[in-house]
């Protein structure tokens, strides 16, 4: 669970005097290196930060090109470079989190689970792929470690397994795991039109209980899938213990676009009537995460981090020195001793080309900000 990263022994040692109470953010390191990265997780341990590079043309994503960066953390904190391309050979891969709890018979708790997939694929000669209805569009197991593909399920329109009414994924950006195992998937349902049989576009978000994962990846259509239809583009998604509830960013794209943050309580997914408003008529949003102290920490389009002040307004966060993000993606969150944090923050462009200019910021933020 990405919000819920446990204290360790490792960062203990870090003494409070290098925590600066009331002061502004700081970047501590850029990471480079990456091709597109979307998307940023710690382990449940908080000693490594997998970063997804969704590797992308002009005009859509690039076939198999797709793939995810290991790096070690350690104290400071600092980050070591693990492996490069730790997973390779992916198409669209857009989110990551971890099992809290073990799926019997298919995998252990702590395995990686990355959803993928998109039907926005781009030919060798630069053009939008005509039909994508083959392509894999799903969700796939593998070990934090090794790298090692333990299982995955193809729940794109071509595949036998389907969710619940028979529904496809299409798009999918963004994965979340509460407490009990559930997983819910966020699909913007963007691109139907490039299947064989064209499929409407409705953005949904998903949830997968523990028994709806292991019939999928033993080969089974899930029975236990909970539907929830929104009206909005949904952009992230964030499950937070404390109240058992998910938050979910979402745009509304008609006019000029706006920005909203939601939650639902785990016990009301299925009733949409449930469904709160944490803010809304924001610029427009790309990411959301939970602050240790459970405030709600978003990432704006523009490349702005602000927390929400009331139900229409927001505080811009400044840094010293003023700073934005470029293309913002999905962060990651460490907690630190005394309250502090550190966020991991993929900037998805850059100047330099795929592979040289795009970079994950580290940044500390302190626990008064």
């Amino acid at each position: 669970m990405k919000i819920l990263i446990r204290f360790f022994v490792l960062f203990a040692a870090i003494s409070t005097d290098r925590i600066t109470y009331g002061a502004k953010p700081v970047v501590l390191e850029d990471l480079t290196g990456f091709d597109r990265p979307v998307s940023a997780a710690f382990s449940p341990d908080g000693t490594s930060l997998f970063v997804v590079n969704r590797s992308r043309g002009e005009v859509g994503a690039r076939r198999d090109a797709g793939s995810i960066t290991k790096f070690s953390v350690v104290e400071g904190p600092d980050f070591k470079l693990a492996s490069k391309q730790f997973i390779v050979g992916l198409t669209a891969p857009s989110d990551i989190d971890f099992l809290p709890v073990d799926l019997a018979g298919v995998a252990p708790a702590g395995s990686l689970i990355l959803v993928s997939g998109t039907p926005l694929i781009e030919t060798e000669d630069g053009r939008m792929i005509k039909d994508a209805s083959a392509d894999f569009i799903g969700l796939s197991l593998y070990d934090p470690t090794t790298g090692r593909l333990i299982k995955k399920v193809d729940l794109g329109p071509a595949s036998d397994v389907k969710l619940k009414d028979e529904n496809p994924l299409v798009s999918p950006n963004s994965i979340t795991i509460d407490r009990s195992g559930s997983v819910y998937i966020g699909d913007t349902g963007i691109g139907g039109n490039l299947f064989k049989n064209r499929i409407k576009a409705q953005p949904v978000i998903y949830r997968i209980s523990t028994i709806g994962l292991v019939d999928m990846f033993t080969g089974k259509s899930p029975m236990d899938v909970g539907v929830m239809k929104i009206s909005s583009i949904p952009g992230d998604i964030s499950y937070q213990s404390a109240d058992d509830s998910v938050f979910f960013v979402a745009n509304h794209i008609q006019g000029a676009t706006k920005g909203s943050v939601f939650k639902v309580a785990r016990s009301d997914f299925h009733n949409v009537m449930k469904i709160q408003t944490v803010v809304r008529e924001l610029t427009a949003l790309s990411s959301m995460r939970l602050t240790p102290d459970g405030k709600v920490l978003l990432a704006t389009n523009k490349g702005e981090l602000i927390v929400p002040r009331g139900r229409k307004a927001s505080r811009l966060i400044r840094f010293k020195p003023e700073m934005t993000f470029s293309t913002p993606g999905k962060f990651a969150i460490l907690p630190e001793p005394g309250g502090a944090f550190i966020i991991a923050v993929p900037e998805e462009t850059g100047s330099a080309g795929a592979g040289k200019g795009q970079r994950v910021r580290i940044v500390r933020v302190p626990s008064k900000f």
